[in-house]
């Protein structure tokens, strides 16, 4: 099955424009490289990330040494991966792909995405230095994503489309395809002890989304923010901390972390990406316009 195409790519990564009450929400974040009170429980430097240009950009991964990844879009032009190394931006594009999105980085620099080639299907890639490596589960005969590497180069994703997802993980070469209770399955996150995040949906009529945690030997715990009408996890780093994002009963979003079954939530930001051990995060917010910016968030202090 062929590719839902570009919108289904945006409401996978949650980067859209969100309805209150018939009113366009704008979360009016004036971030660039400013100091916003206690998101989190404590004070954060906020560096908006948006390439030369760019009309959509959102943050998605971030290693340890800083280094961000995430994709952008040019005025009538393709989506396109991003890398930013806290100097400048590098764009990431599949050779004679239609799309290029930029997912996850890890700390040997590796990153990680998905294009969609010329045959209609999503494809994950692997890019090292100058060099991209394609990478297919099932010999390519349903579309594969990545989002997530650790620093063995081991991988997270899920393959399939149309609401019928199986997640994946690659670990040292071992294939594991799985779902949450036989319910479509995506998996986004993956830390150095092959602890795993992501989320899954269950069947019409509910469609509720719920988080998930897969620890190394495949035991899943289910993770659902208190009261939320849905919630994702989108990352997990090196110190088991787990990034996302919940619902609540207005529709609106809001990112969260989680440390040691404790959730810190935001009301200023309506996702929380890949996070690292120093504290920062990447995401997405929307502008006064309701354009999307992609971000880095740095803790002024480590207080939590």
């Amino acid at each position: 099955m062929k590719n839902a195409g570009i919108s289904e790519l945006r409401r996978t990564f949650r980067v859209r424009k969100l309805k209150l009450g018939g009113v366009l929400l704008s979360l009016l974040l004036m971030i660039s490289a400013v100091t916003i009170p206690r998101a989190l429980g404590q004070q954060y430097k906020f560096q908006r990330l948006n390439p030369p240009g760019a009309t959509f950009s959102s943050a998605a991964g971030l290693n340890n040494t800083g280094m961000v990844v995430g994709f952008f879009e040019l005025a009538g032009g393709a989506l396109q991966g991003f890398a930013y190394d806290g100097t400048g931006y590098r764009t990431i594009s599949f050779p004679e792909s239609t799309y290029t999105l930029a997912t996850g980085v890890n700390d040997s620099g590796t990153v990680v995405g998905l294009f969609e080639g010329d045959d209609g299907f999503t494809h994950g890639y692997l890019l090292e230095g100058q060099q991209f490596t394609q990478y297919d589960v099932n010999n390519g005969v349903v579309s594969t994503f990545i989002y997530g590497i650790n620093n063995a180069g081991n991988l997270v994703g899920f393959v399939g489309n149309d609401g019928a997802n199986q997640g994946f993980v690659n670990i040292g070469g071992t294939l594991t395809q799985f779902t949450v209770n036989g319910n479509s399955t995506s998996a986004f996150g993956i830390n150095s002890a092959n602890e795993i995040v992501g989320e899954f949906v269950l069947p019409p009529p509910l469609i509720t989304t719920h988080g998930f945690y897969r620890n190394a030997s495949g035991k899943i715990t289910l993770i659902d923010y208190p009261g939320a009408v849905g919630t994702a996890c989108l990352g997990i780093n090196d110190s088991s901390e787990i990034t996302g994002y919940y619902v609540d009963t207005n529709n609106v979003p809001h990112g969260f972390l989680m440390k040691n079954g404790r959730f810190h939530a935001s009301s200023l930001l309506p996702d929380l990406g890949q996070s690292n051990t120093e504290g920062s995060f990447v995401g997405y917010y929307f502008g006064k316009n309701v354009q999307s910016y992609g971000f880095l968030a740095t803790p002024v202090s480590r207080t939590r």
